[in-house]
């Protein structure tokens, strides 16, 4: 029996019926050889012997994440499609958030990783850049307490916490960031400095 849109603001959230419209692009088929990345990693460094052996670790830390992002991003576009599709319920709503959240954390260890790996800044502390949003984001999924209600939700624009918004398109732009050098990585024979377009 389908929840009522009244039943589902006033019992679990009101954010959840705002929803109408899915804004996420599908990054899977802008990247389509992404579910492949990790093997087209192994075979780079048996056959071609790239990236070189320093870089190694961090590259497949890096690429790892970066084909996760695609994934869990994906799995979320179809949830939020599942949701607009249909009467009010709040399961796909929640899958969805479970997905983006999952997506926000692989993608700023990503670049994290970069950061610590190249030792240079991300962001500049408050200057409201996407990185440094995301950041704010992530903090808020990891460290939510268990009852605070809707510390981190979804919105037809974007991910949104109390203090920051990351829009969808703005997401999207840092992960096809990360998607773009995971890609060289795996599929060309690839310069020990990559990284630095991160």
């Amino acid at each position: 029996m389908p929840f009522t849109k009244y039943a589902v603001e006033k019992f679990i959230s009101a954010k959840i019926t705002k929803i109408t419209e899915c804004r996420l692009a599908d990054l899977c088929a802008e990247f389509p050889n992404a579910k492949t990345w990790v093997s087209g990693f192994g075979l780079m460094v048996i056959f071609v012997n790239q990236p070189r052996e320093e870089m190694r670790a961090f590259a497949l830390q890096f690429i790892r994440r970066v084909e996760m992002v695609l994934s869990e991003y994906s799995s979320a576009r179809k949830e939020l499609q599942d949701l607009i599709s249909g009467k009010p319920r709040w399961s796909p709503y929640y899958r969805a958030l479970h997905h983006v959240e999952a997506a926000a954390a692989l993608l700023y260890q990503a670049y994290d990783f970069s950061h610590k790996a190249l030792d240079q800044r991300l962001f500049e502390p408050n200057d409201g850049s996407p990185l440094q949003r995301l950041n704010l984001i992530y903090g808020a999924s990891k460290h939510q307490l268990a009852n605070a209600e809707d510390p981190l939700w979804l919105s037809n624009e974007g991910i949104e916490t109390t203090v920051a918004r990351l829009d969808f398109s703005e997401f999207e732009d840092l992960a096809r960031t990360c998607a773009r050098i995971a890609e060289r990585l795996t599929t060309t024979n690839v310069k020990s400095d990559v990284t630095t377009d991160v």
